[in-house]
């Protein structure tokens, strides 16, 4: 697998970007043998290696971190995702099932409506934090735009969960996480979430503590990036 990208500046937002990517790389490559019938994994997976990649680079630059003011760019970064991933993809999706829910029952989706449902969904997400809403993202948001691929932002949000609960497990796993993880992707194309999770870590993603594994490393994530804010007095 090749990563191919246009403009690259070495900030950490490009760094982020080509772990990414690199992720997905490593998602294909460790499948390079299998019967190409076997390696074509649902979307609800195809964010594990990627996501999975970004906290890994986020980690480890955090720990050779010198400075404050590096702490405080990375634990920024972490915050970001975790708004992203927790509020803005979330409401992204909510109102993509009102669209779909309204035109099941006949509705005309005028864009008043749209704009409407817009502002709903961020409110309900974000509540009163935002001084103000974009009610005009659905006209400018590619994803809504796919005719071929429904709900296609609710990936994201599963697979960061999904990949850090898969990361909480390496100390459990300790030397055998390596290869427990590679095993996980290489089954991604002929299991389900849960099977593989079932399969390669002895965990069920059907109870909440796998969940919970996740939502621990993010909040030890935002309590970091809350204490490099203060030290920073902004």
């Amino acid at each position: 697998p090749r990563v191919y990208m246009s403009a690259y500046s070495g900030s950490y937002g490009h760094v982020s970007i080509l772990a990414h990517e690199l992720g997905h790389a490593f998602h294909n490559w460790v499948m390079r043998d299998m019967d190409i019938a076997l390696t074509r994994y649902p979307m609800n997976l195809a964010e594990t290696a990627s996501l999975f990649f970004e906290i890994s680079v986020s980690d480890q630059l955090t720990s050779l971190a010198s400075t404050p003011q590096e702490r405080l760019q990375y634990h920024w970064h972490d915050a970001e995702q975790a708004g992203a991933f927790l509020l803005n993809i979330p409401a992204r999706f909510e109102f993509e099932c009102a669209v779909h829910e309204a035109k099941e029952q006949g509705t005309t989706l005028t864009p008043d409506f749209l704009r409407e449902k817009m502002d709903e969904a961020w409110q309900n997400c974000y509540g009163e934090v935002l001084s103000e809403t974009d009610n005009m993202f659905w006209a400018s948001k590619l994803h809504f735009h796919m005719t071929g691929t429904q709900f296609y932002n609710f990936p994201y949000t599963f697979g960061y969960l999904f990949a850090l609960g898969v990361y909480a497990q390496q100390d459990t796993l300790g030397e055998g996480f390596h290869q427990a993880y590679v095993d996980l992707l290489r089954d991604t194309g002929c299991m389900t979430a849960e099977e593989v999770v079932q399969k390669h870590l002895g965990l069920s993603i059907e109870d909440p503590e796998f969940w919970r594994g996740s939502i621990r490393i993010i909040d030890k994530q935002i309590q970091a990036f809350e204490e490099q804010i203060e030290a920073a007095g902004l």
